[in-house]
């Protein structure tokens, strides 16, 4: 039996939406609307994802009267959001950009990043890729962050799931562990088994990237001077606020942590 052939993840960006389809499109936009509405100081009118992907949360936000920019370096992932705005009729932005060092050429009222997509390896990077967010957001607008913030001092974490859908089943598995204590680096991989009605194809990523603690973090964006710290909370649950020491009442996991800050 042959070996199934291997590729880059985000060469395939229709096998990554379905490898990440656990998550609520919808609920997660109810509750970026939330912080929205409780946390932000201006309308929010133009959303700015970062790190973007498929663009998975485009088109909900887009009818739910959003103007919408995404940003990404792979050409693929932007051709493929390109292509379903196209057949929805929607016409949002899409550039190519790194996180780190970007410019869009205006301001926006909501910026996010989600499914711990800040991909910075150094200190310098982290405070570059706050720079260029501070440079494109308006003052009082707010920055949302998910799975951004290390509260597992350990980052030695494997998980793994399975989904199926319109005939493609994908085998998923994340893992991570550090590869220099001293400069809090962290190595992430992540694999993708996919069966696409009879085909076979094994995808994976491996990056590089550096871990930032809660108490860290908040020294981190008032050294910068352009932030303000808002909150945190556990598993996208607004009603679950995880302490500024980085603790939650009744000895529960911090799982997909949401981190807001605010432009000042």
């Amino acid at each position: 039996m042959s070996e199934p052939k291997k590729a880059r993840i985000y060469d395939h960006p229709r096998y990554y939406e379905i490898a990440f389809s656990f998550r609520d499109i919808c609920n997660e936009i109810d509750i970026l609307e939330w912080c929205m509405k409780d946390f932000s100081r201006i309308p929010v009118r133009t959303v700015l994802e970062l790190g973007c992907g498929p663009a998975s949360h485009m088109a909900e936000l887009m009818n739910r009267g959003y103007e919408y920019i995404g940003i990404d370096l792979s050409d693929k992932m932007l051709e493929f959001g390109r292509e379903r705005a196209e057949q929805a009729g929607l016409s949002p932005v899409l550039l190519k950009e790194d996180m780190v060092r970007f410019t869009i050429g205006r301001q926006v009222d909501f910026a996010f990043v989600l499914v711990g997509s800040l991909y910075a390896t150094n200190t310098a990077d982290l405070f570059s890729h706050f720079e260029s967010v501070a440079a494109a957001l308006c003052r009082g607008g707010i920055y949302f962050l998910d799975w951004c913030v290390e509260f597992d001092r350990s980052a030695e974490n494997f998980t793994s799931w399975e989904i199926e859908r319109n005939g493609v089943r994908t085998e998923t598995s994340y893992s991570c562990r550090y590869v220099d204590l001293a400069e809090q680096t962290i190595e992430e991989r992540i694999r993708i088994k996919v069966r696409d009605h009879g085909g076979k194809l094994e995808l994976e990523e491996r990056n590089t990237i550096r871990a930032v603690h809660p108490r860290e973090f908040v020294s981190l964006i008032e050294k910068s001077g352009s932030f303000e710290f808002v909150g945190w909370w556990n598993n996208w649950n607004l009603n679950e606020p995880i302490s500024e020491s980085g603790t939650i009442a009744e000895h529960k996991k911090i799982e997909r942590p949401i981190t807001v800050i605010r432009r000042v």
